[in-house]
């Protein structure tokens, strides 16, 4: 199951770069992006020790579908799933906040992750009851949404891998670098549908791609 996991992990990683690297909308990156979800969902469910500590596991899980999830629904539309999904990383969270507020044994290295996760958990909780009450995203809010949780969700991935193989690194090769990176491809994404008149472009470039096929079809 451990080499299992580890194989999951790898192709997790591999789509998931893939997944920032191509444009979005092109058949490459929907690819990709297929893949690494399906890669996503072996590597939690391979996790060693799953049902005694599956608190990361969800927590991949969650990011993972609701990043998924999105792109499946129409535009302004919510379901069964997102209430599900909101109580679940609710719970995630306060689970978190706990260990964090109670825990007498960790490192301060370790307690700042954790704080940062709960309040990420938190954040997201929100943002899910958000769009609940007003049944659901559309255009960059819902583009925005997808490409955040991609990225928390490769940031699990990515994060376990740095910590497992910090001894192979050469000393002067900082194990953390592809945690930096994720961490800043995901604001920058987030800024850049969010800012900028980037999505305003995509659509209408995709829009006018869309019409010159249909003019050569007919």
């Amino acid at each position: 199951m451990l080499i299992f996991h580890i194989i999951a992990g790898s192709f997790v990683l591999l789509f998931g770069f893939g997944v920032l690297c191509f444009s979005k909308g092109q058949s490459k990156h929907r690819v990709a992006g297929n893949l690494f979800f399906v890669s996503l969902l072996a590597m939690v469910l391979s996790v060693p020790n799953l049902l005694e500590d599956p608190v990361m596991a969800i927590l991949s899980a969650y990011y993972g579908t609701t990043a998924w999830a999105i792109v499946l629904r129409k535009e302004k539309s919510t379901g069964f799933f997102e209430i599900v999904a909101m109580i679940s990383i609710a719970i995630i969270s306060v689970i978190l906040f706990n260990v964090v507020l109670t825990s007498t044994s960790l490192t301060p290295t370790f307690k700042f992750i954790l704080s940062a996760w709960a309040i990420v958990t938190a954040l997201s909780a929100l943002l899910d009851f958000n769009m609940i009450v007003r049944g659901g995203l559309s255009g960059k809010h819902r583009i925005a949404r997808h490409a955040w949780r991609t990225c928390c969700a490769l940031l699990g991935a990515v994060m376990s891998f740095s910590v497992n193989t910090d001894e192979y690194w050469p000393d002067f090769v900082n194990s953390n670098i592809f945690i930096y990176l994720t961490i800043g491809v995901l604001v920058f994404w987030v800024f850049r549908i969010l800012l900028t008149k980037w999505f305003e472009k995509s659509i209408n470039t995709f829009r006018s791609n869309m019409s010159i096929k249909v003019i050569f079809r007919k």
